[in-house]
């Protein structure tokens, strides 16, 4: 009896419990569906999601300590800026006499975005202090990002008049101003783009599909943990040693049908969410065998570990689920998580480093990025893959 003959077994054992195939198998992508379905408007379909035009309010207040030529100067300076063909495009300004009226018409839904020009503006631009406006926000975050970006692009350009004039005169700061080079209305003030090439993103499915693979995969790890502890339970482990066949072999075979069983288990969820959910996985099927070669090591190495540490069957498995699931979730593979602590602590663990291998490929993303993220993969496993071994060597897989 050799390595393969205790894998076949294996694995004709485990594909027999009904539980297992349902947990494996059909779970994860009942998951996919009903994730992906219910999430696709908030995390999108798979297309670029271009901003709308903006509704803003420009708000402008006179001061008594600046003269009407520079007030002017000023309106002149913002009118020429929202009438060029570049921000036209994006933004819809209309003029309000007052704060007031302008926060009402926020409230009311019919404005995004307002700006407030001070009054002192013109002053502070004299004493040599830097243009700023302030905003006033509106219900939509990302409306209000693209108001923000177009007029800072606004202020910028006036404080580098303001410092053009003052180092090298008013004189340079006209011709600067009349240069085609600098013409506003031949600026881009906002590129559109996704990690990946162009017009490319992923769909809600694409990333559940992906999530949910890394973290079923690792459930694979379980069934390991639960093989083993059964060969003891059940005290047939006894029955394998009095063969001659030393323990290393038993193990490796068991390891080797659970592995297998991960294999195919990755290979299947890939395929019917391709067919069932039309989920594109990228354009190099190699590089998806890889990473799933990879968690396959992880999760058994993890599922060894477990196994070796705990004392009975019931908290390996509880052990086993609190590991995933925690992995799992500080990984961003139920929601994506935007504290930077968490995506830190992420980094350490297997699911951190399987979705953003997947998700590159599903953005058709660079072959070096892609290959990062599928080291820093290889790097976690073969660390779990080495305190196994350790652990393996201290305590051993025998009945005790």
């Amino acid at each position: 009896m050799k390595i393969w003959h205790i894998c076949i077994f294996e694995l004709r054992r485990i594909l027999k419990i009904r539980s297992v195939l349902l947990n494996l198998f059909i779970l994860p992508l009942l998951l996919i569906f009903i994730l992906g379905t219910a999430l696709s408007s908030a995390m999108g379909t798979g297309k670029d999601n271009v901003p709308d035009q903006v509704r803003v309010g420009v708000i402008q207040t006179g001061s008594d300590s600046v003269s009407d030529s520079d007030s002017d100067s000023i309106s002149e300076a913002l009118n020429t800026f929202v009438k060029t063909p570049a921000v036209a495009e994006m933004m819809n300004v209309q003029h309000m006499s007052t704060e007031e009226e302008a926060v009402r018409a926020l409230r009311q839904g019919e404005l995004d975005f307002a700006v407030l020009v001070p009054s002192d503006l013109e002053q502070r631009m004299i004493q040599g202090e830097e243009a700023r406006l302030q905003w006033i926000l509106g219900k939509d975050s990302t409306l209000n990002i693209v108001g923000e970006t177009l007029f800072t692009r606004f202020t910028d350009e006036l404080n580098r008049h303001i410092a053009i004039a003052e180092v090298l005169g008013p004189e340079a700061s006209t011709a600067v101003a009349s240069s085609p080079d600098v013409d506003s209305g031949n600026m881009s003030y906002i590129n559109v783009s996704n990690p990946g090439t162009a017009d490319t993103s992923y769909s809600a499915s694409q990333y559940y599909a992906a999530s949910m693979l890394a973290m079923f995969m690792l459930y694979s790890g379980m069934t390991t943990s639960n093989s083993l502890f059964s060969e003891r339970d059940k005290k047939t482990l006894i029955r394998l040693q009095a063969a001659p066949l030393g323990n290393g072999v038993i193990f490796a075979g068991k390891i080797a049908g659970n592995s297998l069983l991960a294999f195919i288990q990755a290979m299947i969820i890939v395929l019917m969410t391709y067919w069932l959910y039309g989920v594109n996985w990228g354009t190099h099927p190699w590089l998806i065998v890889l990473i799933c070669v990879l968690i396959t090591i992880a999760s058994m190495t993890i599922g060894v570990i477990v196994a070796l540490v705990s004392k009975s069957s019931s908290s390996a498995s509880a052990l086993m689920q609190g590991i995933i699931i925690a992995m799992t979730f500080i990984s961003g593979g139920f929601t994506p998580i935007a504290i930077d602590f968490v995506q830190r602590i992420s980094e350490f663990t297997v699911n951190h480093w399987a979705l953003q291998s997947f998700l590159r490929m599903m953005l058709d993303a660079s072959m070096s990025e892609i290959m990062h993220n599928i080291v820093m993969l290889g790097v976690v496993s073969a660390v779990l893959l080495a305190i196994a071994a350790v652990i393996y060597r201290k305590v051993g897989y025998r009945y005790e």
